[in-house]
């Protein structure tokens, strides 16, 4: 077996060259850049003249910048990769050989990295998602529930067709769907140990970093919301966020001249929170980029 690479992108430039160097060039790659940036187009494509690189002309967000790439490549082993993750070609090629040869019967995959120890363990997205702690044994494959998704293995077999995310998250939560939507289908998720990826978090982008931070609070919040409303119903969603709606309105106003940067963290979290509960979309959250 052999991986094609999507890779998704938004004004990235220096970190997506550095992406690719480490991916090397033995592999069907595809870029979506989720801008108009033809400046990056033109300078990937100069350099890395095997890369098919597809560009949005906007930011339509991840879960549809993600399902278009998957369109666009025809092999059925995917590697789904951030910009801000660094794995090696050989690493990639001992994934596949791997996998190959232990026959594991799988729907998505991920190497093993620092900041998915405390994620798999620690959070609390969903009660129908159990926690699992993947250092308590020395498997190789380790079943879980539930990864992150800034790198994935996808196998598209397993699917009856390429809109695996869904449209309406825009950042967060999309590969906590995902995740559920394969549970619910029986189907397995691993965290392959026997390769470590190094993701370095937040720096997959050129935006100005409170931009950044602004944009991630309001769609953190916004997802949550619409997570629930879509598996639970609009009710529980309610009466589950209704504290922090207060507690984040009750920040603004206290922070509003003691912090800045607290009261822009509430601001944004309190903004995103009623956006999704009024059923505003969260594409309009792509302003706080620009």
């Amino acid at each position: 077996m052999k991986f094609s690479i999507l890779i998704i992108s938004f004004r990235s430039l220096s970190i997506l060259k550095e992406c690719l160097i480490n991916l090397g060039n033995k592999r069907e790659v595809v870029i979506v850049e989720n801008s108009d940036s033809l400046v990056i187009k033109e300078q990937i494509s100069k350099e890395f003249p095997y890369v098919k690189f597809i560009i949005n002309n906007k930011n339509l967000g991840f879960s549809k910048a993600a399902n278009i790439g998957l369109k666009s490549i025809k092999s059925d082993d995917i590697l789904m990769i951030n910009t801000d993750v660094k794995i090696k070609e050989k690493q990639i090629t001992n994934l596949e050989n791997e996998i190959l040869d232990s026959k594991i019967n799988y729907a998505l995959a991920t190497p093993y990295t620092d900041d998915l120890v405390d994620f798999i363990a620690n959070s609390k997205f969903d009660k129908f998602l159990n926690n699992h702690n993947i250092l308590e044994n020395n498997e190789k494959f380790q079943k879980v529930d539930f990864i992150k998704g800034s790198i994935l293995i996808i196998n598209l077999k397993k699917f009856l067709n390429k809109n695996l995310f869904d449209e309406n998250f825009f950042f967060f939560f999309e590969e906590i769907d995902l995740c559920r939507k394969i549970k619910a289908l029986k189907e397995n998720i691993y965290v392959l140990m026997f390769e470590k990826a190094i993701h370095f978090g937040s720096g997959g982008t050129s935006v100005n970093h409170q931009k950044y931070v602004n944009f991630r609070n309001w769609n953190y919040l916004w997802s949550s919301f619409y997570y629930n409303k879509k598996h639970y119903g609009f009710l529980f969603s309610f009466f589950k966020h209704l504290s922090k709606l207060f507690r984040y309105l009750i920040g603004v106003v206290f922070f509003f001249f003691l912090s800045k940067n607290r009261f822009l963290s509430n601001k944004f979290r309190f903004l995103g929170l009623l956006s999704s509960m009024l059923g505003i979309k969260s594409i309009n959250s792509s302003k706080f980029l620009d």
